[in-house]
């Protein structure tokens, strides 16, 4: 039996698994000049690109608080396990002065409830819960549902509930749609379908930054919507430490302009046109991370941010686990493969890269590990669980379906 440790989960995807990474930092969007960022749907919409997150146990007198220190958007869902509490967020758009006009609601449908009966039900309860009559975006929490997730077999498919949505959005009850945790295979379904997604909500932090998919969602006009930008997912994914908050380039940029690392990286974030949405019960926290504009970064320090997408964690606590292995999957195939790290305690598989063909993909990762790689079909090409024994640098090849 593996030591406990290998459900911990660290891997990181190195600056050279994706040369076409390397791409955003050659032409960085202009600064903030002060403004606080917003940003327009592909249907027109407005869409401020900082909110309130609403997991960690948000409730309604956090949500006043933020609406009274001026967030116009707020984000919550219907997974009360996971920490959202949707209806104290209506009983607080029932008491607040700003207009509710004036106001980005966003919610999310649990993927228990998936499928197209289901997801009509589904809205009508958030719809109650937040006592309005129209939800300005419902973003489909997962694209599926897995062991330790859901307490019930969902009805049907992310595709039947995207009918559902897309009529809900005809009628004028939905002002946008959305979904979370897209790779490339499901991108191309979404593209396929009647109406495409106005918002994807994904994983993103400076150690993680999903380049790829945001470049894929700039060149189709989708918002890319980032969830645990501040470093949450490291922790819940079992790192010990959040690299966000003791990176040491991250401090020294925040020393430089006198702010926060949560200023720091809301701005970098911001500035790269990510929406973000952290959460916080703090009123204090809560004003300092939506006035993350009053200073600029500079390029250099853009770029600085930028270079972080894949440095290793481990490193930045200055501690080797004995249990921990350096990965190098080779693909000497032409086709694209996609990765995915299998969390063992729970079943669900978390895409950590797109492997391209005629290039390589670096990870740090621990013995016991699993991975699994599959084509843009969705088919598995192969599955590899790393072992210690192979030694703690190791370089396999993936080529025909073949490692």
């Amino acid at each position: 039996m593996f030591h406990k440790a290998i459900n911990h989960f660290l891997i990181i995807l190195l600056l050279s698994a994706m040369p076409i990474l390397s791409s955003e930092s050659a032409e960085l969007p202009p600064p903030h000049d002060g403004n606080f960022p917003m940003d327009t749907l592909h249907n027109g919409n407005e869409f401020p690109l900082v909110g309130l997150g609403g997991c960690s146990g948000t409730r309604k007198a956090h949500v006043l608080s933020a609406l009274e220190a001026g967030y116009r958007h707020i984000d919550t869902a219907q997974a009360y396990s996971w920490g959202y509490r949707e209806d104290e967020v209506g009983d607080a758009l029932l008491d607040t002065d700003v207009p509710r006009e004036e106001i980005f609601i966003q919610s999310k449908i649990h993927p228990e409830d998936l499928g197209y009966q289901s997801t009509k039900k589904a809205v009508a309860v958030s719809l109650e819960r937040l006592h309005v009559t129209r939800l300005d975006s419902m973003l489909l929490h997962k694209p599926r549902c897995w062991e330790g997730a859901c307490t019930k077999k969902p009805e049907g498919t992310w595709m039947d509930s995207w009918l559902a949505l897309e009529e809900f959005y005809d009628s004028g009850e939905l002002g946008a749609i959305g979904i979370c945790d897209v790779d490339d295979r499901l991108l191309v379904e979404l593209l396929k379908q009647r109406i495409k997604p106005h918002i994807i909500q994904n994983w993103m932090d400076p150690f993680h930054q999903d380049k790829h998919i945001r470049k894929r969602c700039k060149e189709e006009n989708i918002q890319y919507q980032a969830y645990s930008t501040l470093g949450n997912q490291w922790n819940y994914r079992g790192s010990k430490i959040n690299p966000v908050w003791t990176d040491p380039t991250l401090r020294s940029i925040a020393d430089a302009h006198g702010a926060d690392v949560a200023q720091v990286v809301i701005n970098w974030a911001t500035r790269h046109g990510v929406a973000v949405v952290p959460a916080s019960t703090n009123s204090t926290r809560q004003k300092s991370n939506l006035d993350s504009f009053w200073f600029d970064l500079t390029d250099e320090e853009m770029r600085k941010i930028d270079a972080l997408d894949g440095a290793s964690a481990v490193a930045a606590s200055g501690k080797q686990s004995d249990q921990q292995v350096s990965v190098t999957f080779e693909n000497r195939g032409n086709a694209r493969i996609n990765s995915y790290w299998v969390n063992e305690s729970s079943g669900e598989e978390v895409h950590v890269g797109n492997l391209e063909g005629k290039n390589e993909m670096s990870l740090t990762s621990f013995h016991g590990h699993k991975f699994v790689f599959k084509g843009l079909d969705g088919s598995t090409v192969f599955s590899h669980t790393v072992t210690k024994q192979d030694g703690h640098t190791q370089r396999h090849i993936v080529k025909h379906g073949e490692l």
